[in-house]
């Protein structure tokens, strides 16, 4: 009996979310919207991986973009009169993030994963206040190449090599497909 009238409760507060959608609820969530067409532009990326049929390379950001397009659209369906003050946030770290991240993506078309990831990992991590320059080399080097195995030898992803393919010098570990 408990569970059933939570479940109409909710349902009624559901339906009268949506009923209350319009063009203002949608304005006060532009985060949610950026998401949307974010998320629409990385399927139709994704979709354009090549597929043999299985599971393949656009099969994961399919699915996390199609979780944050649910997500986003809860977010402007339960909107709670919360109005994101823009001017109260420092805009000028996201800015830094996505200019690395801007530069790491033309550094790796040019360099390839490898080397692209371990020319930025040290910059993210030393502007994240990480400053053990053991930490930094260990992280910088290291992690690049678990991906490059995990995501190349186990799942079969083809990683973007560059002009000079550093990752054909990598031993062949003897792992199997999973």
């Amino acid at each position: 009996m408990y569970y059933e009238d939570r479940r109409l409760m909710v349902i009624k507060k559901v339906t009268r979310n949506i009923r209350e959608i319009d063009a203002d609820s949608v304005k006060s969530n532009p985060l949610s919207i950026l998401f949307i067409l974010f998320s629409l532009i990385v399927i139709y990326s994704a979709n354009q991986f090549p597929d043999r049929g299985e599971l393949g390379a656009g099969f994961f950001p399919i699915i996390l973009s199609a979780a944050i397009i649910v997500f986003s659209i809860i977010d402007i369906i339960t909107d709670d009169d919360t109005e994101l003050e823009m001017s109260t946030y420092d805009l000028l770290p996201p800015a830094i993030i996505i200019g690395l991240l801007v530069g790491y993506v033309l550094l790796m078309s040019v360099a390839g994963f490898l080397l692209a990831t371990m020319a930025i990992l040290p910059v993210v991590l030393y502007y994240s206040g990480v400053r053990s320059k053991l930490k930094i080399g260990f992280i910088s080097v290291v992690f690049p190449i678990v991906l490059f195995y995990v995501f190349s030898r186990i799942f079969m992803v083809r990683l973007p090599e560059g002009t000079i393919p550093v990752s054909r010098l990598l031993p062949h570990l003897p792992l199997g497909v999973i």
